[in-house]
């Protein structure tokens, strides 16, 4: 199995794994859970470019953009996420 179907799959699968990690809210502290699904999130948007908006192919200035907005985005809400209460 690959392609868009493995990709489709691990997208599941870090929802699931994001949707689990809210349900037992004892297990961790709130900010560590949120930075994960923060960082899950970050993960899936840049699967979702990469593969199923075709960025893979672009030329490469438009794939350092996108690679740093997703990187840069998620270290600002996961900084915000850890400074937060």
């Amino acid at each position: 199995m690959s392609g868009p179907t493995a990709t489709w799959l691990l997208l599941i699968a870090a929802t699931l794994i994001s949707y689990v990690s809210w349900l037992d809210e004892d297990w961790a502290d709130p900010r560590l859970t949120g930075s994960i699904v923060v960082a899950i999130a970050c993960g899936k948007a840049w699967l979702i470019g990469m593969r199923f908006m075709e960025l893979r192919e672009a030329v490469w200035p438009l794939q350092l953009i996108f690679n740093l907005w997703t990187v840069g985005v998620g270290v600002i809400l996961i900084t915000m996420f850890l400074q937060a209460g």
